[in-house]
């Protein structure tokens, strides 16, 4: 690039910075102009018998397939009390007609729900999630998929599209199972989200207006907080129910109880001028909210994060070094088992060899 070029570039760039600013300072000035109550953070601090859980994962993308470790871990906290452990690691083969992009995803998301009810046999007080709880009701569906699902009895036998639908009747009904026992049994679930990107507050605010302004809700409560701790007031909200969903529901036997297809939710800046953290709790567990919101400042890290939620992360993190060496122990397998199906399908893609 020229010095002419490099001028007429940076002049561009100018020019959309420019023009981006101003609307989001439209926005922001709209939006100081919402009255919406943030509490003070509470003061008891009161240590629990606490779960927490997360999960982890690696891809490797290959010619003709991709392989997919996938891990999940959780603990048990307690006062002056070690934690105790439970990890699940698993791996996918998976042809490209498989969607490995959200197979992939959904295979994680069960390992996490598996080691979530075995956290929930060791009767904890409190379970956090790593996020959402509306994720268990209301998982993505892929758009390429929702065609065929309108008719459940007409997918082939054997087709990708069972294996995928079959997969995912037992995240649902293992997440069902999941929200029902912590019920039954008293302990409070929570779903916790550090990257909330959801704009259900936005919309709550303006249901009765035309137009809604371009922006979610943590870009909200920046705002709203002035930078100040606090939390908001919880909100019931039911996501939008599709007939397909609906389907899918009721193939699984799941989510028929009108008070499992809504939740509260609140949004907590545990310190000065830290990340909005989204928190999502069960209807049935309306009195329960105060509990909640103790726990968040109990277990507060110092950093805006809770410390089980940063630990179980940590556990739960695959490194790309581990992710590496179990795709290396399945393609050496294959490779000594098969070579012809290694030729057939293992070869690195172009753009990594050049790279």
């Amino acid at each position: 690039m020229d010095e002419k070029d490099t001028k007429d570039f940076e002049t561009n760039i100018t020019s959309k910075v420019r023009l981006a600013q101003d609307k989001l300072r439209n926005i922001v000035k709209e939006l100081k102009k919402i009255e919406y109550p943030f509490f003070d953070l509470p003061t008891q601090i009161n240590p629990r018998k606490i779960a927490a859980l997360d999960g982890g994962g690696f891809s490797e993308d290959f010619v003709g397939l991709a392989i997919i470790p996938s891990r999940a871990a959780g603990a048990i906290f307690e006062q002056n009390k070690n934690p105790i452990w439970i990890e699940e690691d698993d791996v996918e083969i998976l042809t490209m007609d498989d969607d490995p992009r959200n197979f992939g995803s959904l295979f994680r998301d069960l390992l996490e729900v598996n080691v979530a009810l075995k956290l929930a046999e060791m009767k904890p007080d409190i379970l956090f999630l790593d996020g959402s709880i509306t994720n268990f009701a209301y998982k993505g569906i892929p758009h390429s998929l929702r065609f065929y699902l309108e008719d459940l009895d007409s997918i082939d036998e054997g087709s990708y599209i069972e294996k995928f639908f079959s997969l995912y009747q037992k995240f649902i009904q293992a997440a069902y199972e999941l929200i029902t026992k912590c019920i039954l049994d008293d302990i409070v679930l929570v779903g916790v989200s550090k990257d909330s990107r959801a704009n259900i507050l936005i919309k709550h605010l303006h249901k009765d207006s035309k137009k809604q302004p371009p922006i979610n809700d943590v870009s909200l409560i920046n705002i709203i907080s002035k930078g100040k701790a606090g939390f908001t007031k919880p909100i019931k909200f039911a996501p939008k129910i599709s007939p397909v969903r609906q389907k899918v529901w009721k193939a699984a036997n799941v989510f028929q109880e009108n008070e499992l297809q809504s939740f509260y939710l609140s949004y907590f800046v545990l310190k000065d001028g830290s990340q909005p953290i989204r928190v999502d709790s069960l209807l049935p567990q309306k009195n329960r909210l105060k509990e909640i919101q103790e726990a968040m400042v109990t277990y507060h890290d110092g950093s805006g994060f809770i410390t089980p939620a940063y630990l179980t992360h940590k556990k739960a993190h695959m490194s790309q070094d581990y992710g590496s060496r179990i795709v290396n122990l399945v393609v050496e397998k294959i490779f000594h088992e098969s070579p012809e199906v290694y030729k057939a399908f293992m070869s690195k893609k172009r753009r990594d060899i050049i790279q």
